[in-house]
């Protein structure tokens, strides 16, 4: 059977089975085993035959170069001859383009769309190029899958993104689990009008808010993303307190790293928890070297299989697995929360495949 065996044609089986909550999923058994046998036809045949034969499935990024995508496409790519599949991938900048990014951006999507993609999975580079993607896709009868950034009032199959809240919530309870609930706590926040950092605070406040006369807030914005910014704050900060901090709690890695920094300048390491959300490089470095307690990894390799199983799911005629349905606009758009985990001295090791600098160095 051209190497064909049946319990690789992982094209109607769950990735993550059981994790995420479909809802209203409406197909019998009857149904599932005929779209399985189906899709199993299809990718014997595509076994036999060279790549062009493969289902395709298009993904459409602003850049590849950003470490996320770069482990979302290995993730997708490593799984096409299991599947049977094909991923036609672009990153919009990946040439190096710096302008007409909507025109480049439509392009290469129409490029996809006539060489046969059957599903597309779209992070847009530039929101104006977003309707006439989704205009075109419908044109060719393709469904379409955002990932990480929500197209306002535009409908799609489903949305795959992190829960931004939820990272702040989930760095937050770690933060007061290390101080024991009780604490003054510096929440370094990232420059006004940063929707997603905001929300991240917004995750922060609702967990430290619940312990009102045990933890006391400092919250500071930085005017800049940068490492300097935050540990200029820091520093100044903990001067004004004499050291009176018990936890650190920073929105992005960046600042966490000038958190951190500042700390150790005042040689506070041992006595102040830190913790940032976005596990980047340099944090994950200081976490290593132990001046840093914790991140919270926005895990983008399994954010990758996601997306791709909510692809694997619209050619196998399945609903569009979710966890809530986010009001957007005039419509709802069904939503798929990403997973996360916290990285601590205890478990960096796994930060191995997005940052393998760090260990070859190490």
């Amino acid at each position: 059977m051209c190497g064909f065996t049946e319990k690789r044609s992982a094209l109607s089986p769950s990735i993550s089975a059981g994790k995420n909550k479909p809802i209203n999923m409406g197909w019998s058994g009857l149904k599932r085993q005929t779209a399985t046998f189906i899709i199993m036809v299809v990718v014997m045949v595509a076994g036999c035959t060279d790549d062009s034969s493969r289902i395709k499935i298009g993904v459409s990024v602003p850049e590849t170069t950003a470490p996320a995508y770069t482990l979302m496409k290995q993730a997708m790519v490593e799984r096409e001859k299991e599947y049977g599949i094909k991923i036609l991938w672009h990153g919009v900048r990946d040439e190096g383009a710096t302008q007409d990014l909507v025109s480049l951006e439509i392009q290469q999507i129409r490029k996809m769309l006539k060489g046969g993609i059957r599903v597309l999975i779209f992070t847009p580079a530039d929101g104006k190029a977003a309707y006439p993607v989704l205009k075109e896709a419908s044109r060719w009868r393709v469904p379409v899958i955002t990932l990480d950034r929500l197209l306002v009032g535009m409908r799609v199959r489903g949305h795959i993104a992190v829960n931004q809240a939820g990272l702040g919530e989930t760095a937050a309870r770690y933060a007061i689990e290390q101080i024991g609930y009780k604490g003054n706590v510096l929440l370094l926040e990232g420059p006004i009008g940063d929707e997603p950092l905001r929300n991240i605070a917004l995750g922060i406040y609702r967990v430290l808010d619940q312990h009102p006369d045990e933890i006391r807030i400092y919250a500071r914005s930085s005017s800049e993303l940068s490492v300097e910014a935050a540990l200029d704050l820091t520093d100044r900060l903990l001067k004004n307190y004499a050291g009176n901090i018990q936890a650190i709690i920073a929105v992005d890695s960046t600042l966490a790293v000038g958190a951190a920094r500042g700390v150790h300048l005042h040689g506070l390491t041992d006595q102040i928890v830190t913790v940032g959300v976005g596990a980047g490089e340099e944090a994950c470095r200081q976490i290593m070297l132990k001046q840093h307690d914790a991140e919270v990894d926005l895990m983008p390799y399994e954010r990758g299989l996601e997306a791709l199983q909510a692809a694997l799911d619209a050619l196998n005629g399945l609903p569009f697995s979710y966890h809530v349905e986010l009001p957007n606009g005039n419509i709802s758009t069904k939503t798929q929360f990403g997973s996360t985990r916290l990285i601590t001295s205890a478990n960096y090791l796994v930060l191995e495949q997005m940052w393998p600098d760090l260990f070859e160095k190490k």
